[in-house]
């Protein structure tokens, strides 16, 4: 089986949830074979499901959290890549005053992706990928020279990865740890900036190449 990711051979790691995960010997991603994954029409329903409003003080609290971690950098200009169907998001960025964009290939499909911004942030998004290789590229290439990637998405456990309850979402295909996004930095031109080893990083683009 081929890496997702980064084309590079995986091994099989277990099965639960009437499918199979396996392990990239490379980048440490673990991914759910392309066989196994549910249906787009079945992924929105489950989408719309999720009570994502502003209306949910958790769901801010959360994102809230993360905006307070970028303080430390010069903001002006965000893309909420992976937005969902309301943009909390961004609507928290532009009440910092920062101009914010939203796309979103299920509910803002129509979005242009043509402009460079400081701030490319994607949160509870990375583990929907079903092509990672094809998509992050395309959400890096639109951080600006000097500009940050900032990527919020839970880190599997280093053991017990068979209980752990995140996997059993089935929208949820690919899961990444340290290790893989210290590989993405080096291969995609960023550096790791921040990581808290739970659920958050930051990437920053060099201003030149």
């Amino acid at each position: 089986m081929i890496c997702p990711l980064c084309s590079f051979l995986a091994q099989y790691l277990t099965s639960g949830e009437d499918r199979e995960y396996w392990l990239c010997s490379k980048c440490r991603a673990i991914f759910v074979p392309a066989s196994f994954h549910i249906s787009q029409d079945e992924e929105v329903k489950r989408y719309l499901e999720h009570e994502n409003s502003l209306e949910s003080e958790g769901y801010v609290k959360m994102f809230q959290e993360k905006i307070n971690l970028l303080q430390d950098y010069e903001i002006n200009s965000a893309l909420d890549y992976g937005c969902g169907y309301e943009p909390v998001l961004k609507t928290l960025l532009e009440r910092q005053g920062i101009k914010a964009d939203g796309y979103d290939p299920n509910f803002f499909p129509d979005a242009p992706l043509d402009k460079l911004y400081d701030l490319v942030i994607s949160t509870e998004t990375f583990e929907h990928f079903r092509n990672p290789a094809e998509e992050i590229p395309r959400i890096a290439d639109r951080v600006a020279p000097g500009g940050i990637l900032a990527i919020m998405t839970r880190f599997y456990p280093a053991k017990d990865f068979a209980d752990w309850y995140y996997k059993r979402d089935p929208t949820h295909i690919i899961f990444y740890c340290s290790e893989t996004f210290q590989w993405l930095a080096e291969n995609k031109g960023f550096k790791l900036v921040f990581n808290n080893e739970h659920d958050f990083v930051v990437l920053r683009k060099p201003t030149q190449p």
